[in-house]
């Protein structure tokens, strides 16, 4: 294993990378209901759908409270013995299983140390799991505490409100609700605040227009499938939307996503100005479906009106992950390439999200076609997932708090209802799933029995359909051997 260790620092990072703990996480949380249509499992044992009329169940609030996580590297106990065994306790469970072929590397989150790899140089597809990725360039290049505005400006020379979309694809129809992530900034409110500025200058009567042009290009992925709007799954990119894009009401188990979430925002907005008292008149068609939308007048003269922000970029990347939203980690990987003086687009943001991470961390073999893990073309080795992670243990800039973000084990998001039964396991792993038909990855980190801090990347991929939940739950058992491990 010492030879493994070796071979694989001289392949890892170029230098540190910011990184993550979970810090002191004192987990408090009501229930989350399955989101990401991929991430999801029918009741029927062996069958793996996205069709609609999957019935997902009301998650019930645990009862059980997340064990608290070091924090920042030198809170963690480095006095915990380091375990020697694990390769027995892995090969155990892999001979056990019924499904064979798996990569994985295991690190121990303070040293580096590798102990354990099995086929863990090989890019396979991550599916949700390329979110890790996302969410780590989001932090590094936006930083944690950036928030995305949406405003209005105005154009006296034609009497123009333009509502211009800033990338917050959590919005609200209504209010903004200050302690809510979803909903954080609320049209509502922008509707409100535009009216009582329109008003300080005597102006009652406004056309309006719709500016979407902060993202170019496409805005729908060649590799996603145009029938998972209809499922829930994705939504065309475009910097405004309500809520992710879904309609329907909230109390639904299913709701299908919008072809036009920034036409559907505008006209929710177009509504509220009128109800706070402007006339609306003459209002042009949105220039926007988009990626081609402009201000339509494009008159430079225009002035701010007013704003609403969105919550923290911590806080929707947090989202992002626990949620395993599809649509947010696509938006965050527009924003990291504005970040970087790029164009925002579907194009340019997985390149994007990659050369975020380059300067830090060696991604030769990884190949990603999105940013959300919808596509099979992305490629992904355990190797790669696994040196982000670990990087993040020992951080202390924005990217200090990813692992806290992720989903975890029997609590939260995607792992509500895994590790359940497991004490040890159960509150103490802080994963990152990936599903899709074909795959099942976990990457993660968790505290062992002896409260050294462990991080992992499990994948598999091109798996039989009928035998993927027979390899989640192989996955599975090998963490919980890791959370379970004296392993000295």
């Amino acid at each position: 294993m010492n030879q493994i260790s070796e071979r694989r620092r001289r392949k890892r990072s170029k230098k540190a990378v910011a990184g993550i703990t979970a810090g002191s996480l004192a987990v408090v949380l009501a229930a989350v209901a399955a989101v990401d249509a991929y991430d999801v499992f029918p009741e029927l044992p062996g069958i793996l759908t996205t069709d609609p009329a999957i019935e997902v169940q009301a998650i019930p609030a645990p009862d059980a409270q997340g064990k608290d996580l070091p924090a920042p590297a030198s809170a963690l106990d480095d006095s915990a013995p380091v375990p020697t065994t694990v390769p027995d306790k892995v090969d155990k469970v892999l001979s056990d299983a019924k499904v064979k072929g798996f990569g994985i590397e295991i690190r121990d989150g303070l040293s580096d140390d590798i102990l354990y790899a099995k086929k863990e140089n090989r890019p396979r597809t991550p599916a949700s799991v390329t979110k890790v990725l996302t969410a780590s360039a989001a932090l590094l290049t936006i930083g944690g505490q950036k928030r995305l505005s949406t405003t209005t400006e105005f154009d006296p020379s034609t009497s123009t409100v333009t509502l211009t979309g800033g990338g917050d694809s959590l919005l609200g129809a209504g209010e903004s609700l200050p302690g809510a992530v979803n909903g954080h900034a609320g049209l509502t409110t922008l509707a409100q605040r535009t009216a009582e500025s329109l008003q300080s200058q005597n102006v009652a009567e406004v056309a309006l227009g719709l500016d979407t042009s902060r993202y170019t290009g496409e805005d729908f992925s060649p590799g996603w499938e145009r029938g998972d709007i209809a499922k829930g799954v994705i939504t065309p990119i475009q910097p405004l939307m309500i809520d992710t894009g879904y309609v329907g009401s909230k109390d639904k188990e299913w709701r299908p996503r919008s072809e036009h979430p920034a036409k559907d925002a505008f006209a929710v907005f177009s509504k509220e100005l009128k109800a706070a008292g402007i006339t609306v008149t003459d209002t042009p068609k949105p220039a926007a479906e988009a990626g081609d939308g402009a201000r339509p007048d494009g008159d430079s003269e225009a002035s701010e009106l007013a704003e609403v922000e969105s919550a923290t970029i911590s806080e929707i990347v947090k989202y992002a992950l626990v949620h395993s939203d599809n649509v947010v980690a696509e938006v965050l990987g527009n924003e990291v390439a504005i970040a970087q003086g790029e164009p925002g687009s579907l194009e340019g943001a997985p390149e994007a999200v990659l050369a975020a991470l380059s300067d830090s961390v060696d991604l030769g073999s990884t190949h990603l076609e999105d940013t959300s893990g919808l596509s099979y073309g992305n490629q992904i080795s355990p190797h790669d997932l696994t040196t982000i992670l670990q990087a993040s243990v020992v951080a202390d800039d924005s990217l200090a708090s990813l692992i806290s973000y992720l989903p975890v084990g029997g609590l939260t998001g995607t792992l509500t209802q895994r590790f359940t039964e497991d004490e040890n396991a159960a509150g103490t792993v802080h994963a990152k799933t990936g599903t899709l038909s074909t795959v099942t990855s976990l990457a993660g980190g968790v505290l062992d029995a002896d409260g050294r801090y462990l991080v992992f990347t499990l994948q598999i991929d091109d798996v039989d359909k009928d035998k993927i939940l027979e390899a989640r739950k192989t996955v599975d058992d090998v963490v919980a051997a890791l959370a379970n491990c004296g392993c000295r």
